[in-house]
């Protein structure tokens, strides 16, 4: 099985930790990893809106400046990629959010790996600008590495749940691989309350535990109404590599990457997610 995976990069060291965790994760895997690099110069933007890049000359100059980067960046990661990993370089005038959008279209992608760093100041915002516009917009599984992630093996990976999804309609081909890895122990999380006693919710919950069938995982259920402490509470315990949530609600996801009590024991430096999108309609 092949897995087409997009990498942004922006060069930093966040961006190559991720890249390479990504080249880890799927170690042994027949992939196609496509190195992304995507800019909107400032001294190119108002003639851009004026003319065409290849009018004006400067939308090829920079293209080659980021090709050069991106390639050398390519043969470092070769250095640590499988014989069965493709690497291709690939950048674009274009915002971020969008050329993924465009690229899980065209290239069928399976995930969007990627590092970021929180933004600063009293809003703070748990994932960063751009990865929270490609969260919102992406049509696939985004596995976002904080900026002080420790990434490394994995073996405790974290599902809060409230079973409203439709199990049976998500991009799960990433996290079925994942829970197929050694020693790799699935929790899932749940608040119960009133509403699970509607048809929706014993629906998802019988979906997810046939779903999760041949698996190895456990099942938790708290009377926290509050499902990021609940999440934190269950941290403390267990010590967890991986935080699963499905975007089913922008309000959940929000909450999530906004809150103060996130910073508390310090998710936001600490545990990568993996965000899988709604299932399409």
């Amino acid at each position: 099985m092949e897995y087409r995976i997009a990498i942004p990069t922006d060069f930093s060291k966040n961006a190559d930790k991720a890249a390479r965790f990504a080249l880890d994760l799927f170690s042994g895997q027949t992939c196609r990893f496509y190195l992304t690099h995507t800019y909107t110069p400032a001294f190119y933007r108002a003639e851009y809106l004026l003319h065409s890049p290849g009018q004006i000359g400067l939308g090829d100059f920079h293209q080659e400046q980021v090709m050069k980067k991106l390639k050398k960046h390519k043969k470092a990661l070769l250095e640590q990629a499988d014989p069965a990993h493709e690497i291709i370089p690939h950048a674009a005038f274009n915002s971020l959010a969008e050329e993924l959008e465009e690229m899980g279209t065209k290239e069928t992608l399976d995930l969007i790996v990627m590092g970021t760093q929180g933004a600063t100041g009293a809003r703070e915002v748990l994932f960063g600008t751009h990865a929270v516009q490609v969260l919102h917009k992406a049509s696939c599984p985004v596995l976002v590495v904080p900026e002080g992630a420790e990434v490394g093996a994995l073996k405790n990976l974290l599902f809060p749940t409230d079973f409203k999804p439709d199990y049976e309609k998500l991009s799960l081909k990433v996290l079925k691989y994942l829970l197929g890895k050694p020693d790799v122990m699935l929790h899932v999380l749940h608040a119960y309350t009133e509403a699970d006693g509607e048809p929706e919710r014993q629906k998802g919950r019988a979906q997810l535990q046939e779903l999760l069938g041949g698996y190895t995982w456990e099942m938790t259920e708290t009377a926290e109404g509050d499902i990021v402490r609940a999440i934190n509470s269950f941290a403390r315990d267990t010590p967890i590599q991986l935080l699963l949530l499905v975007r089913n609600t922008h309000t959940f996801l929000e909450n999530l990457m906004l809150t103060p009590v996130i910073d508390q024991i310090g998710w936001h430096s600490q545990i990568p997610f993996l965000v899988i999108p709604p299932a399409r309609v």
